[in-house]
């Protein structure tokens, strides 16, 4: 028996479930200067209506001229799947800051930089203080799991931080 191998399309694919890339077939609910976001495109499981189960699909096409602002969801953990690129992802804990000091903002002397090379995903806990990843290849894209209520529910939480500037490992520890 032979087969035709066909191009994998949202289209020729409906009848077996959905393609978990770029939604082309609707206009993402995010554009900035930095990424286009497609907020719960699909049903991770495809079983059910939960929206934790849904799936974003996150373009960063471009840098921020300054990096300069963190975001955290206190209701929703958040997952960072890479598609296609290489980034560094920076992240602050959702605990451990002072009491004498804003809660409203990240704890930058606890904040970490993580190089995502494509082989391996994250999932942060709820309220994990994270930027939006900064490219180091051309284009970057990752699936994203989170809660797409977080905007109807207002737990959006941006906050400005101080510019922030990358060190390569080897000269972060010395060598």
């Amino acid at each position: 028996m032979q087969i035709k191998v066909e191009l994998l399309t949202e289209e020729a694919f409906r009848e077996f479930g959905c393609v978990l890339g770029e939604p082309r077939l609707v206009p993402p609910d995010i554009v900035d200067e930095v990424s286009n976001v497609w907020l719960g495109f699909s049903d991770l499981m495809g079983i059910g209506t939960q929206p934790a189960r849904q799936v974003t699909y996150l373009k960063i096409h471009s840098n921020p001229s300054q990096y300069d602002k963190m975001e955290k969801h206190d209701t929703s953990a958040e997952a960072f799947i890479p598609l296609d690129g290489k980034s560094i992802l920076l992240v602050a804990p959702c605990k451990g800051v002072a009491p004498w000091k804003d809660v409203d903002k990240p704890d930058m002397s606890q904040a970490r930089a993580f190089l995502m090379d494509g082989s391996k995903g994250v999932l942060m806990h709820p309220g994990t203080w994270h930027a939006v990843p900064y490219k180091l290849t051309k284009l970057v894209t990752y699936l994203v799991l989170v809660d797409p209520t977080i905007i109807k529910n207002n737990d959006l939480h941006v906050t400005p931080v101080e510019p922030v500037d990358f060190v390569e490992a080897t000269e972060a520890q010395g060598a």
